[in-house]
């Protein structure tokens, strides 16, 4: 995973809702009315930016600390990347910056 790259927030428009059980999660969307299901990584990911805003590398090196047995590899950084792009599709985050 590169060092830099965009920084990701969470939508400020956006107003969470969560059900959660074992590793599934349903996220509800006040503001949109819409409803999402997200596998434990991508709920964990969601939850990190609704704290701060962070590039996929600290992200990354949260959910290492976050989970153990987790190693931040390339599969783990490219789970990511997709997952980020996922939930910029969905208008549940935003790019927020560009980190040098």
């Amino acid at each position: 995973m590169k060092q830099d790259g965009e920084i990701w927030r969470l939508n400020p428009y956006v107003r969470l809702h969560w059900l959660s059980w074992d590793k599934d999660h349903i996220v509800f969307n006040a503001a949109s009315g819409q409803t999402h299901v997200l596998n434990e990584l991508g709920a964990a990911i969601l939850r990190l930016l609704e704290e701060n805003a962070l590039n996929p590398m600290e992200i990354g090196q949260r959910l290492v600390a976050q989970y153990e047995g987790l190693v931040l590899d390339t599969e783990l950084s490219a789970a990511i990347e997709a997952l980020l792009a996922n939930l910029d599709t969905l208008g549940l985050i935003e790019p927020f910056a560009k980190c040098a």
